[in-house]
């Protein structure tokens, strides 16, 4: 009896040990695939491709763009016959007005239709579709390029945070090695107490600015994960050293060109004004004659299913008299849409050239910045390294070294700045001339040096 009980408990043990193994291996799942997610390295190409995946805007905007193309496949379905079946059953009561051979009476019919002219009404209905499909593709490629330019600068500016972080702990670590100077100096009795509380509040200054420094990282980290559409971590993005004869490789022509050639805003815009010309003539189409060529066989009898066909043929032809100007002023509706949006393409181009010229002006100015702060940066650590010797020596003051050092931690920050100011302006640059990556230019080069042996 007491083996049986001992089995049974142990077999209840054994249950409930399998049972809390099954609950902590479900409860970790995700855990699990996490871990095994964070091992993944995603580099700026990466982080593009995910985003062209992931992205809820863009998503929202395949899905305009399918409704279009449905609406584009309406349109051309106008074109193409119709058929239609029919089913019907009547019972008529009394004699009434009408003699019927059957008081109930069955019937089914096929009906087709055809439209043979439409005063170009569905044709130019059906053109309007494929332009605004066509314009609607070129947002989605804009919406794309603005994605894509997001992520880039989502992702310089987290690289930007975790230098600066770098720089926050650079200087944080040299505030402790000259407190720890200082504090020797007081204990041999060079120095006086002022000086180590002095340092000390330098010290603590360093740090509330590592721990700003730490906290933009998180939120640079953040802004790219709602870029890419999917969560990141630190480990997934491999920090990339920054080389500034990588900055800018640019063709010798002038941007404003390139940017009326590829902008996706432009012939949207063109397509769109198109499209309205054209609902134009499909309006103007209804006020003109209408044929439609209509067949029918049918079976007509008294009882279910019917076996006595019938058919016909017939042409039908409707024009529209009188509609009080309603097509007039359709028509005139979509040439003003169309005049419109004419003038938009002209404010557009100058949009683009103002934005082309900001962009191509901030590169400029971020790339000198870049050559300047690396200069400042050269004599900020000089001044530095001599200031602190200078104080070990007892021939420079604590005042000395301290400013010494907030000028090299502002040397390095503008120098990280100016980086990656060029880094983002280069990215704008691109977006603005609405080109999807520098491959373009070597394109364009290659047409240039064509042009110019052509020439020669």
């Amino acid at each position: 009896m007491k083996v049986a009980k001992f089995m049974e408990r142990r077999f209840l043990l054994i249950i409930g040990f399998c049972s809390l193994i099954f609950l902590v291996l479900v409860m970790d799942k995700n855990a699990w695939g996490q871990d095994a997610q964070s091992n993944v390295k995603y580099n700026l190409d990466n982080l593009i491709s995910i985003a062209e995946e992931h992205n809820p805007v863009l998503k929202a905007a395949q899905e305009q763009l399918n409704q279009v193309r449905a609406q584009e496949l309406q349109s051309a379905s106008q074109l193409a016959p119709r058929l239609d079946s029919s089913l019907t059953y009547m019972h008529q009561y009394g004699g009434g007005m009408t003699d019927s051979k059957y008081r109930d009476t069955y019937k089914a019919a096929l009906t087709l239709t055809h439209t043979l002219y439409s005063g170009d009404g569905l044709e130019a209905s059906l053109r309007a579709a494929t332009l605004n499909r066509q314009a609607l593709e070129a947002d989605v490629l804009r919406t794309k390029q603005t994605i894509r330019n997001d992520v880039q600068n989502a992702y310089y500016d987290l690289q930007r945070a975790r230098a600066q972080l770098q720089v926050a702990q650079e200087s944080y670590d040299l505030a402790l090695e000259h407190l720890k100077q200082a504090q020797s100096l007081y204990n041999q009795g060079v120095v006086a107490i002022n000086e180590v509380l002095r340092t000390q509040v330098d010290v603590s200054s360093a740090e509330l600015n590592l721990i700003q420094a730490k906290n933009g990282t998180q939120v640079a980290l953040s802004a790219l994960e709602k870029a890419v559409g999917i969560p990141l971590s630190h480990d997934m993005v491999p920090e990339v050293a920054p080389k500034e004869e990588s900055l800018l490789i640019l063709p010798q022509i002038d941007p404003y060109s390139i940017a009326l050639q590829y902008r996706p805003e432009l012939v949207s815009l063109e397509d769109s004004r198109k499209a309205a010309e054209e609902l134009a003539k499909a309006a103007a189409g209804q006020a003109r004659p209408n044929i439609y060529l209509q067949g029918e066989v049918s079976y007509y009898e008294d009882e279910f299913f019917p076996n006595e066909d019938d058919w016909n043929v017939s042409i039908i032809a409707s024009w529209r008299l009188y509609d009080r100007g309603e097509v007039k002023n359709k028509i005139e509706e979509n040439k003003a849409m169309a005049r419109e949006l004419l003038a938009r393409i002209d404010d557009l181009r100058n949009q683009i050239r103002l934005e082309v010229s900001t962009a191509w002006q901030n590169l400029e100015s971020a790339l000198q910045s870049v050559r300047v702060a690396e200069d400042q940066v050269t004599i900020a650590e000089e001044d530095y390294r001599m200031a602190l010797r200078r104080y070990v020596e007892q021939v420079g003051t604590n005042i000395d070294v301290l400013d010494a050092r907030t000028a090299l931690t502002d040397a390095n920050t503008n120098f990280v700045n100016a980086i990656y100011d060029a880094y983002s302006a280069y990215s704008d640059l691109i977006y603005a001339m609405g080109i999807m990556d520098e491959s373009v230019f070597d394109d364009l080069n290659e047409n240039e040096a064509v042009n110019g042996e052509v020439a020669k």
